[in-house]
């Protein structure tokens, strides 16, 4: 094809595109009727995991666990910070921080994709 015939269908096509043909409301009846569920779903399973965390905290009595693993990890990042050199271990907190905030990152990704998606 020609660069003229090239330009001549873009244009007839971006009219087109631009064109809206009345069909009497059927295309907004059936976008809204499109199951949204994707972000119900996925809020709906953070507010049962969440639920899940806080009644097992409170049942096992974590809190109290928590409070050690959180005066450890303020007290090796005092200890690095005050030494010119990192200490060798850091506690096992920080590990876990990591790996909640991968999980964490991967789920809100999927669920962002998800979204796009729609």
């Amino acid at each position: 094809m020609t660069s003229n015939d090239d330009k001549l269908l873009g244009r007839l096509f971006s009219e087109a595109a631009h064109a809206e043909i009345p069909d009497g409301g059927f295309s907004r009846r059936v976008m809204r009727s499109l199951p949204d569920g994707t972000l119900r779903r996925v809020r709906l399973w953070w507010a049962v995991c969440v639920a899940a965390c806080v009644v097992l905290c409170v049942a096992l009595r974590l809190w109290r666990e928590a409070a050690e693993w959180f005066a450890e990890a303020i007290a090796w990042f005092a200890e690095a910070a005050a030494a010119p050199v990192a200490p060798a271990q850091p506690p096992a907190l920080l590990h876990m921080a990591v790996a909640v905030a991968v999980v964490l990152a991967l789920v809100v990704r999927e669920a962002l994709d998800r979204e796009r998606a729609w």
